[in-house]
This record gives structure tokens, sequence and C-alpha cells, in this order.
């Protein structure tokens, strides 16, 4: 009797280990496709395409998009934020800027760093660098900081410094440069550049 109680207890003992196992497997199979989902999702993009000016890319599908009624006058052809990165929001542009003949996208930064001086506060350059762009073609990468702050007195905050990069580049047989533009918290820059790199890869002009 005592010798079939223990081959029970221990057969029990077997059983409830194997359970505990195959708990223990599911709940890593369980997690591991909610991560992969979420990665997914989060690497989810939206086709942009503007057949005016010729600009095709992908940006984060759950961005929002503003695009610009006269992209050949305005500021911008398009520009995307990230909704949840508050206060500052993560920022992906593509701008047209008219050139002259034989322009090279060298002799771009000056006007640019002249404009953005005056249009952003404590506009400081950080670095110049030439640079091959995913589909071959020369640009040039500007790297600069700013301060931002809200312009509504009544949700002030303490000012945030926006880090940013523009590439720029010359559209072939044409008097137009597109200018790339990447701006982030500089807290997140890094942590969010990857945006810029899978942007700029995409980007057709």
């Amino acid at each position: 009797m005592i010798s079939l109680l223990n081959a029970e207890s221990i057969a029990l003992t077997f059983r409830q280990r194997w359970a505990n196992y195959l708990t223990i497997l599911a709940a890593f199979i369980g997690i591991g496709g909610g991560m992969l989902l979420r990665n997914q999702n989060l690497d989810a993009t939206n086709r942009y395409e503007n057949q005016t000016v010729g600009i095709i890319a992908r940006y984060p599908a759950n961005w929002l998009l503003e695009e610009s009624q006269e992209p050949t006058k305005a500021d911008f052809v398009f520009r995307v934020q990230d909704p949840e990165s508050i206060p500052f929001k993560t920022a992906l542009q593509v701008s047209l800027l008219i050139v002259g003949p034989g322009a090279h996208p060298a002799d771009i930064p000056d006007l640019l760093n002249m404009t953005r001086a005056g249009s952003f506060s404590a506009y400081r350059p950080l670095e110049i660098a030439q640079i091959t762009l995913p589909d071959g073609t020369s640009g040039i990468q500007m790297h600069y900081a700013y301060v931002s702050s809200e312009t509504n007195q009544f949700l002030q905050s303490v000012p945030i410094v926006v880090e940013a990069l523009d590439v720029i580049a010359v559209k072939k047989n044409s008097n137009q440069a597109v200018v790339i533009t990447f701006r982030s918290d500089s807290q997140f820059f890094e942590q969010n550049r990857h945006y810029f790199d899978n942007f700029l890869k995409s980007l057709q002009y």
C-alpha cells in the first residue's frame, strides 16, 4: 500500500512538473508573439505619392500627414508627425528649393542656415558633411539644433532643445533641390533616428 501511494505521488509530481514546463513555454510563445506583432505595427508604413512634383516615400503608419496644396510655392511638400511624441512631435518633412542651373548641394547649406537663424530660437549649426544617398547620388547632410518654446502662454512649458538633420540633393535635370528633414527632441534623437533612415531609403524624387 505504501509503495503504491508513493508511486502515485511521484507520478503526480512528474505530471505537475511537465504541466509547469508547458505553461512556461506557452507564456514565452505568447510574449514572443506579442512582441512580434508590436514590432510589425511599429514598422508599418503608409505610401505617399505626389505626381505633381514626382515624390514618393513611405512614412510610419500611425503618424499624422500634412500636405501642402501648392508644394512648389510652400515651405514644404509634405510633413508627417508622431502624435505620441510629447511635448515635441518628432517630424519628417520633404521640401523643394528653387536653385540655379548647375547648382550643387554644397551651395545650399549657407542659404538654409541664414533662413533658419531668423526662424528658430538659439539656432546652432553643428556639422555639415557630404554623404551618399541610398540611390547612389551625392548629397549634403546638415546637423543642427535650436530651442522650441510653446507659443500658447497658457500652456507654457520648459523650452525644448530640438536636434535635427537635413539631407540635401539636387534633382536631376531640374532647377530644384530636395531637402529631407528630421526633427526630434534632443533627448530622443538617436532613439528616433531609425525613422529617418527608413524614410530616406524609401524616398524617390
